[in-house]
């Protein structure tokens, strides 16, 4: 403002020592001269600031692939895929009017940016600080999991099945619990269709692995018999199976994007018929980032499938033996002379009782219910609560 209004001054006649007034300004003095000329011709609005953009940018990309690029966005949120720039480029790519005038992803991210469409994020943790593994070869290993969803009646489970190598999806399953025979039925219909994997890795839930809890349940007991490793991530580390979780994120933004359109799915058949259309989608039809932008099944044809050992493996000598019982009226379970108190919220449920010399683990409906010490001197094994506490409701079984 100050030498804008030295240049007024100027202009008006007032003589002054440009070059001071300049250097105290911190401007040149072809600055100082350039806005006398503007001022001259043009008045008050010559100094006013204007544009730095150049009146011709040719490598800018033209109006009519932006538009695309856009548009092509906007197509695939509707229809609930990822629509990210990696995304959007390799569709651009399958296009043939584009031909070689396909945009580099960074060109793409910044259209989208320019556009509106891309909210500023913070900085994440690098990719390079995780330590990645993958299979080498197709059924080397799957990964299998389950996630809730909601359908008109009410949450179901969705099994789900994906290859460590390839990315495919073997078999994705609605069930109405996730039961370790459910996991088994699942895995056998994979199967049917791919092969027999090498092994499979889980989480540490009950329906997949009994390994932390001391006994062997149906799911990979089954595995084992089969000749197939069954492997588990550590307790609260879910970047183990991080393959088939990432997988969940995209098949739940999709289906989320069907509630919006259609509704929610009426009934575990209807859901189970929107899981088999996308899974055609996902292997045969959507590029993955995780794999060099291939489709799934076009990386699962590239490579020979592994296969599994050639007879059962050797099962795990459970040091605790699982009892199922039913909880009495008066919630007490009764077991080799042994009168464990659960309490009255239980009674009538049927659990699962895993006894030794020291403890019990008690489960009912894939809950922990107790954990106590055993006594083994008295034959009454009291809850530890205190006594003449608030009434509590009796736990009915469905």
């Amino acid at each position: 403002m100050r030498v804008l209004a030295a240049v007024t001054a100027y202009v008006a006649g007032q003589e002054m020592n440009v070059s001071a007034v300049c250097r105290e300004a911190g401007v040149t003095r072809k600055t100082f001269y350039k806005w006398v000329t503007r001022f001259r011709e043009e008045g008050l609005a010559g100094l006013e600031e204007r544009s730095r953009r150049p009146g011709h940018c040719p490598g800018r990309v033209p109006v009519a692939v932006e538009d695309a690029v856009v548009l092509l966005r906007k197509q695939l949120a509707e229809e609930g895929h990822d629509h990210g720039a990696v995304t959007i480029q390799w569709h651009l790519g399958q296009d043939p009017t584009f031909k070689r005038a396909v945009p580099s992803v960074a060109t793409v991210h910044r259209i989208l940016v320019r556009r509106g469409f891309v909210d500023p994020a913070p900085r994440k943790r690098p990719k390079s600080s995780w330590r990645r593994f993958e299979a080498s070869a197709p059924n080397e290993c799957w990964q299998i999991d389950a996630m809730d969803w909601l359908i008109a009646t009410g949450v179901v489970r969705v099994f789900n099945i994906v290859d460590d190598h390839s990315r495919v999806l073997c078999r994705s399953r609605a069930v109405t619990e996730a039961s370790s025979g459910e996991a088994w039925i699942t895995f056998c219909q994979a199967t049917q269709v791919w092969g027999l994997p090498v092994g499979v890795l889980s989480d540490n839930g009950l329906c997949f692995s009994g390994k932390l809890r001391g006994f062997e349940v149906l799911f990979e007991a089954n595995l084992r018999a089969a000749g197939i490793h069954p492997f588990t991530g550590r307790p609260y580390h879910p970047q183990t199976t991080g393959k088939v979780e990432r997988f969940q994120q995209t098949l739940k933004n999709w289906l989320h994007r069907q509630d919006c359109v259609h509704g929610p799915a009426r009934d575990l058949a209807e859901l189970q018929t929107r899981l088999d259309a996308f899974a055609v989608d996902y292997n045969d039809k959507r590029p993955h980032q995780g794999i060099g932008r291939v489709t799934p099944l076009s990386r699962w044809k590239a490579s020979t499938a592994a296969t599994p050992a050639s007879g059962p493996l050797p099962h795990l000598a459970p040091h605790r033996q699982p009892h199922p019982v039913t909880v009495g009226a008066d919630g007490m379970i009764r077991l080799h002379k042994l009168i464990i108190a659960v309490g009255v919220e239980w009674a009538g449920s049927p659990a699962t009782i895993i006894l030794d010399e020291h403890d019990a683990t008690i489960f009912s409906a894939n809950q922990l219910v107790r954990h106590p010490p055993i006594d083994h001197s008295r034959r009454y094994q009291p809850t530890g609560r205190p006594r003449g506490g608030p009434h509590k409701p009796r736990h009915l079984p469905s």
